[in-house]
């Protein structure tokens, strides 16, 4: 059995901003004054993480900040859902065709892991229409923990609770485009497959040793064989 953990952002699709627009003004509104993020980077960090972040580097602080957090988010949601249909969003190359050939694979399952919360990994993936391809009893949120660092330890104690009590982290496979899924899975030994979708360069990528790197998901055949841990990959 094996467990295919994709991150959202930058590689499965993109909102070419649209998300973090939303975000910055319900940080702005939660905080009651304006926010900027100052060139903070979200790739990689979880929703609660990224607005602890920047509304801390923007000079909010105790009580304030504790409130602030989960009011952002909350408005980030409705925002977001807000927009409708987005025009400029869209899946990053190959992500239908993986998705659909992961799904004939047996003894496969796919699932997230993503610094989105789970309310906002479902609007992301349904803009799309392809929630259905993620077993959600799997993955793991910025909901379930604020540190993305945590989040595949948790999937390992999921997918033992739910498919095999014996399934160890080397049957994980963590599929990312940011330092952050390169390195998070490696406390519970998970297969690491990064590519180059995101705003993560590929020298930085490919200094961290993933055990496969990708420009994209558009050979099917070979983002397979990266996944499954095929000779050559």
């Amino acid at each position: 059995m094996r467990v295919v953990l994709f991150d959202i952002d930058g590689t499965l699709l993109t909102t070419a901003g649209a998300a973090r627009e939303a975000f910055t003004r319900a940080l702005s509104e939660a905080a009651g004054r304006p926010i900027q993020p100052n060139g903070y980077s979200f790739s990689g960090r979880t929703d609660p993480q990224i607005a602890r972040d920047i509304l801390a580097g923007n000079g909010v602080s105790g009580a304030a900040l504790e409130a602030a957090i989960p009011e952002s988010i909350r408005l980030y949601l409705h925002y977001f859902a807000g927009i409708g249909r987005l025009e400029t969003a869209r899946l990053l190359p190959g992500v239908p065709q993986l998705l659909e050939a992961l799904a004939g694979q047996p003894g496969l399952r796919v699932a997230l892991l993503t610094g989105n919360v789970e309310p906002g990994a479902r609007l992301k993936l349904g803009l799309f229409d392809i929630t259905r391809y993620f077993d959600f009893s799997l993955s793991c949120f910025g909901s379930d923990d604020a540190d993305r660092y945590r989040l595949p330890a948790l999937a390992l104690l999921r997918a033992r609770r739910v498919l095999d009590p014996a399934i160890d982290g080397s049957q994980l496979v963590v599929v990312g485009d940011s330092e952050h899924d390169v390195l998070c899975g490696r406390s519970i030994k998970a297969r690491a497959v990064a590519v180059c979708t995101g705003w993560t360069s590929v020298t930085v990528l490919r200094a961290l040793r993933p055990h496969a790197l990708l420009a994209d998901l558009s050979d099917t055949p070979r983002a397979l064989a990266a996944i499954l841990g095929a000779p050559g990959a």
